[in-house]
């Protein structure tokens, strides 16, 4: 499956657990995944780098779900995904 576009939203940085969190939602084909994520980067870490991170934590949860990690189905990111995301800036 190729994913062909992602959106950052909800982001949010909790002081007290020093945890960056968002909702990663992911276009596949004809097929739309939301995922919960949770970083452990520093605060104040740079925009580009928080997004990239974002999406690589979403697809390490989708390369877990069953579907994928039969390897019957392999999934990977589109080249205008692969670009730096404005989110998050």
């Amino acid at each position: 499956m190729l994913v062909t576009n992602v959106e950052i939203s909800q982001y949010t940085y909790c002081e007290r657990t020093e945890r960056h969190t968002a909702n990663v939602c992911m276009t596949l084909g004809d097929m739309f995944v939301t995922l919960f994520c949770a970083l452990d980067i520093p605060a104040n870490e740079c925009p580009k780098t928080r997004a990239k991170a974002f999406v690589g934590d979403a697809m390490r949860q989708l390369r877990r779900m069953p579907e994928y990690r039969s390897g019957h189905k392999s999934i990977e990111l589109s080249e205008q995904v692969d670009a730096p995301l404005p989110m998050l800036a």
